[in-house]
């Protein structure tokens, strides 16, 4: 039997942002009352949760760091169910996670306003994993496995993180094997035939001088999506990781990190669900003719070498070479008519190395460093697209075959001066030289995928250079308030069209990027530290924005740079430990992003100015409430959570058509958990989408050639899973 879904069911909908993302504040504050004790008493536990972040190259609280950023502990990501960088999505004030993308290991962003929406395109939120750079969205999307901390550095990170980084970074960082021995495992079953499983082994193989980790982690799951047209179940996941560390500290001086991964993913490509159906609208209902093939297989190894050069001064290494290949079927309508498919191969090979010489003075304390980066990205694309709306319209056949190399070296500083016990004064330069070779070659061909003629072929060859300062003051008020405001530069790398289909096109290139940033924000810890209240407010000015733009009157999208756009606005993000047993974070977003001037848009004449910039919702707000009952029950303890997100209505492209509006939304999420007292067992359930709401999280919208579908958010899904650690 089919796991389609009916075109139309009852749903128990929560509408309004106040009901959905205060619906946890409300329980975490009758939790209190009932117990009978004050929600704030001198004797309550202790505060709440310090986290330890890197953001600056350097070891510092989080409520000591001048930038804007959401840290999640392994704590906090246990608690909340969050199991991957995708699950981070509605957690984080004006940060747009797309809850569904063209392939499950492929993630776009949006931070303030700002992202990425092709996922071939070089991001504006820069990834980072154990320091090492993700040059590209493909291969993004990371299943958190032996995580210590998640890190997202909401505003341009021009100085030290640099490239690709105006709207923010992403650093996930994984755990480092040490002295002490710990086994980990937890096998997960759910509703969709879900299946996953972790495991961990970390300890000392030389005491005091060697440690290894081996982590492996399984992720499959059966498809959400019905295609009419195949006869099968479409949208499934299946995939596997395995991750080695060797950690060596010969001397006191010297820590050397080997790391070496590999993830298989051969998840369906995404079914997406047409707008007009036979018989009526379905939400879990595809007809696409195209077989949803895609085989990626993605690896590479990473050496991290520190050295203490005195007790002030040390040297930091980091050398990575990796890569991916793709061999990937897909196509952007959703029917079973030929309307838009592409028959694709990528492949992917990257090197980066960075140098830092970090110092940590009475007075002063710097990062400074240099960082390269050289890739080669290969496209193998058969297209086939149809020249018109209608079913007899003629279909343009073509084969591109593009690399694009690019060499990027950059030299980087930043220096904090202590001015007095409270007064810091920090200021940051990056220099960026960048150039991109695009080589093109563009075949005719038939419908057998054959080659019958030449379209367009060539080379272009493009030098960028950028310079990104920052300024930051901070002022340290009391013991537990910081107060800062910064101005920093970021920008995004220029490039090459990679879908060109006119020569003038693939030569022309388009400019960096550019942002502008002025942010200013309050970090402070209240009534014995159980309460925390961290709020920012910033404005960015952009200019040469990239965008990619269809022209209905050639059948065809253009990259290239928009004339300006500006985002503003406020963000806010509240812990409280009401009770020793009861904690609650909460956070909120309000953003304006639009852009200044925007000319053809939609094609000669059709303009975006003023319109909202996409993946730009007005509001976005979380709540996540976590109770946990002490007393002895069956020798465990029982930790029960909360959540839920909610934002406002935003648009799939800049035009802001009525048909590329993506609705406002909420989720609730729950879970509960069983945790022996002092002994290695747990057991817990959790359920994402518990409303069951089948809210539309993306759009694509070309009336050009009669495109209109819609990608809509998983069913409520549930898992219980078993853990064992020691």
């Amino acid at each position: 039997m089919s796991s389609a879904r009916p075109a139309t069911r009852p749903i128990a909908r929560i509408s309004g942002a106040f009901m959905l993302c205060t619906a946890t504040s409300l329980l975490a504050l009758g939790c209190a009352q009932a117990q009978d004790v004050p929600v704030q008493t001198a004797d309550a536990a202790a505060g709440v949760e310090e986290i330890i972040v890197t953001a600056e190259r350097r070891e510092a609280d989080l409520q000591k760091t001048a930038i804007a950023i959401s840290a999640f502990s392994a704590t906090r990501l246990e608690e909340r169910d969050t199991r991957s960088i995708r699950d981070l999505a509605g957690q984080i004030p004006n940060f747009n996670v797309a809850r569904v993308t063209i392939g499950y290991t492929t993630q776009t962003f949006a931070l303030r306003g700002i992202g990425e929406a092709d996922p071939i395109g070089e991001p504006a939120v820069s990834v980072y994993v154990d320091d090492v750079y993700i040059p590209r969205q493909i291969g993004s999307m990371t299943d958190f496995n032996d995580v210590e901390r998640v890190e997202v550095l909401r505003g341009p990170q021009g100085t030290l993180y640099g490239r690709n980084s105006s709207a923010g970074a992403l650093r996930v960082i994984t755990r480092q094997p040490d002295n002490d021995a710990h086994v980990a495992a937890e096998l997960s079953a759910g509703n969709y035939g879900a299946v996953q499983g972790r495991a961990t082994v970390s300890g000392p193989l030389v005491q005091d001088k060697l440690y290894a980790s081996l982590s492996y982690l399984h992720n499959s799951r059966d498809g959400v999506t019905y295609n009419a047209t195949l006869g099968k179940d479409v949208n499934n996941i299946d995939v596997n990781a395995v991750r080695l560390k060797l950690r060596a500290t010969p001397t006191e001086k010297l820590d050397i990190d080997l790391t070496l991964d590999y993830l298989r993913d051969r998840s369906d490509t995404r079914g997406y669900v047409p707008v007009n159906q036979p018989g009526g609208f379905n939400p879990y209902r595809t007809y696409s003719e195209v077989e949803p093939y895609n085989k990626l297989d993605q690896g590479g190894g990473s050496l991290r070498a520190s050295y203490a050069l005195s007790d002030e001064l040390s040297l930091k290494s980091i050398t990575a070479y990796r890569g991916f290949n793709q061999p990937v079927d897909y196509e952007n309508d959703g029917t079973a008519a030929m309307i838009q498919k592409n028959l694709i191969t990528y492949n992917d090979q990257y090197a980066t190395q960075e140098f830092q010489l970090n110092g940590d003075y009475d007075k002063v304390s710097f990062t400074t460093g240099a960082f390269y980066l050289y890739e080669r990205f290969d496209v193998e694309r058969d297209g086939f697209t149809r020249q018109g709306p209608l079913a007899t319209s003629s279909v343009r056949r073509e084969g591109a075959y593009n690399i694009t190399k690019t060499n990027s070296v950059a030299l980087f500083g930043q220096a904090t001066w202590h001015a007095t016990d409270r007064l810091n004064l920090t200021a940051g330069l990056r220099y960026t030289r960048e150039k991109k070779n695009f080589r093109f070659d563009n075949k005719l061909i038939d419908a057998d995928r054959r080659i019958i003629g030449q379209s367009i072929a060539g080379e272009a060859t493009r030098r960028w250079n950028s310079v990104t300062p920052k300024l930051t003051v901070e002022y340290q008020a009391t013991d537990n308030a910081l107060v800062y405001a910064t101005y920093a530069q970021g920008f995004k790398a220029g490039g090459f069209d990679n879908r060109a289909t006119l020569t003038v096109d693939a030569q022309r290139g388009f400019d960096p990027e550019k942002v502008k940033n002025y942010e200013a924000g309050i970090k402070a810890d209240w009534l014995d530290k159980r309460l925390r209240t961290n709020l920012a407010a910033f404005y960015n000015d952009y200019t040469d924005l990239q965008v990619s733009a269809y022209d209905p009157d050639v059948f065809r999208s253009r990259r290239g740079n928009a004339a300006s756009a500006e985002t503003y606005g406020v963000e806010l993000e509240l812990e409280a430990r009401l009770l020793e047993n009861l904690s609650w974070q909460a956070s909120g977003g309000w953003l304006h992003a639009k852009y200044d001037t925007y000319k053809g848009a939609g094609g000669v004449g059709v303009n975006a100015d003023g319109n909202d910039l996409p993946s730009a919702p007005r509001l976005s707000l979380s709540s996540s409430v976590t109770w946990t009952i002490s007393e002895d029950l069956s020798g465990g303890t029982l930790t029960g959570n909360l959540n839920g997100q909610y934002q406002t209505k935003n648009y799939a492209s800049a035009l802001n058509r009525l048909a590329e509006k993506i609705p406002n939304q909420g989720y609730l999420n729950a879970g509960i958990n069983w945790a022996q007292n002092g002994g290695p067992w747990s057991l817990g359930a959790t359920v994402k989408n518990l409303t069951d709401e089948d809210h539309v999280v993306g759009v694509g919208y070309t009336p050009a050639v009669g495109i209109h579908y819609v990608n809509i958010a998983d069913p409520r899904t549930w898992l219980v899973t078993l853990r064992y650690r020691l």
